[in-house]
This record gives structure tokens, sequence and C-alpha cells, in this order.
């Protein structure tokens, strides 16, 4: 099974269905363009569910018996970089940290299950059953535990490129020229090193990268991003944890980086 053959069914889908929720007017708001927008960016997962469906394994089981280190790691990976933006934010004339911000967001969503859940589906859940469950392992057959990351890092934030003229979303707002465009794609591309740590090298698989990306999503609320320091801070801290992971996302002994 060719990582072609899924990026090209992943990013067919997806964007075939933003094209025509985009010809509709492009607003979520409208609930058919709602409809497609969701569906679309479910497209990851649904390519993977599909390919397994087909015989074309590429995913890798999760190890629950590591769960005492794959899960306080992604809890912890996730949180770092929006906590210590928010710790920084008084510095560059920002709020501080704010852990009641967490409740203001569950209170605008309805309540806390609500919050979760949406915060579940909108991304964990639709897309990394695609992207580290199925991808990943894909690219690992040929590509070193410290090259792939940035390789399905790339593709992965490229595909988000449609969600910049969906009116309604956070993408839309940024704007696609922007500086904050530009860090969101390279805070993508980073995020990858460490949601590969904790699916592969701490054997989480697909759980450990859903609470991963949970927590990361949940997180960026704490971070006032309407300031240009906070927001480069947080660029920062992405980096400087990928950094200090990339010494460790190989097995122990491994020349190449191959998966076992």
């Amino acid at each position: 099974m060719s990582p072609r053959v899924f990026l090209a069914l992943t990013y067919g889908l997806s964007w075939a269905l933003w094209a025509v929720a985009l010809a509709l007017g492009g607003d979520i708001s409208d609930p058919f363009v709602y409809g497609l927008h969701t569906v679309a960016f479910c497209g990851p997962t649904l390519v993977a569910w599909s390919l397994a469906l087909t015989g074309r394994p590429g995913t890798r089981q999760a190890r629950l018996s590591t769960a005492t280190r794959w899960l306080p790691a992604a809890v912890l990976i996730g949180l770092a970089p929006a906590v210590g933006a928010a710790v920084l934010a008084p510095l560059f004339g920002g709020t501080g940290l704010d852990p009641g911000l967490f409740a203001d967001a569950a209170a605008r969503t309805g309540g806390w299950l609500p919050y979760v859940g949406l915060a579940l589906l909108t991304g964990p859940l639709a897309e990394e059953f695609g992207w580290r469950g199925y991808l990943q392992p894909l690219l690992r057959r040929t590509t070193s535990a410290r090259r792939t990351p940035f390789v399905l890092g790339l593709f992965w934030a490229l595909w988000h490129v449609p969600l910049f003229f969906v009116v309604g979303i956070l993408q839309h707002a940024m704007g696609l020229f922007t500086v904050q465009a530009l860090g969101f794609f390279v805070v993508l591309v980073l995020q990858s090193v460490g949601l590969l740590y904790v699916s592969e090298r701490l054997r989480g698989g697909v759980p450990a990268a859903v609470l991963l990306h949970l927590v990361l999503n949940m997180a960026i609320v704490l971070v006032p991003l309407d300031s240009i320091a906070v927001a480069l801070a947080y660029v920062a801290l992405h980096a400087l944890i990928a950094l200090a992971l990339l010494r460790f996302v190989s097995p122990p002994g491994s020349a190449t980086g191959t998966a076992r």
C-alpha cells in the first residue's frame, strides 16, 4: 500500500466536498454546507477505514499496557505550549494564565459534555485514524522516525488550506496569507513530532494521538493569540518541545528509525 494512494483519496474526498461547500456559499451557518464541511473534515479517517476494509492495512494497534506512559505524556505535551505561552503573556502585555477560560469555553458550548464531545469530534476522531493511524505507519516503512513527522506534518498542514475559505471557522478568521496562517501551518508540522512520539515510540497508537490532539485543541483557549508576541512564543515553545522529542522518537539502538 502506497502513501500516495491514501493521500490522493484523502485530499480528493475532502477537497472535493469543500469545493462543493464553497460553491454553495461556503458559510457553515447553512446546514447543508455545514454537513458537507463535517464529512470533508472526516476525510482522513473515512479513507483509512475504507482502505482497511478492502484489505489494505496500514494501521498499528495500540498497547494499552503502556497507557501509564503515553497517557500522561500526551496530556503534558498537549498542555505545555499553551500553558507556557499564557504564563509568558504578561511579559508582552497579554493576560496571564487563567484556567477559568476552559469553563468559559464550555459554557459557550452548552456545558462540559458538549464542549469535550465537539472538541473530540472536530479533529481528533475525524483525522487521527487516518494521519497517525494509517499514513504514519505507511511512511515509517521507508522513512526514518525523525523525518516522518515533518513529511506527514506538511501534508497534514496543506490539507487544511480549503478551511481558510470556509466562513465561520477559525482559519477563515485568520486569512490564508497572514502571519497567523503561517504560524498555524508551522505549529501543525511541529505537533506531528509529539504525535509520532506518543503514538509510535510510546506505543499509544491512535488513542494516544487522539488524546494529544484533543488536549492541543482544547488548550489553545488559554493563549491570548491577539498578541503577535504571545503567538510567536506559542510557536517557539512547540519548536522547543519538538526538538527535545526528536532525540527520543527512534527506538533505542535503531540506526534508521524503522518502525518496529
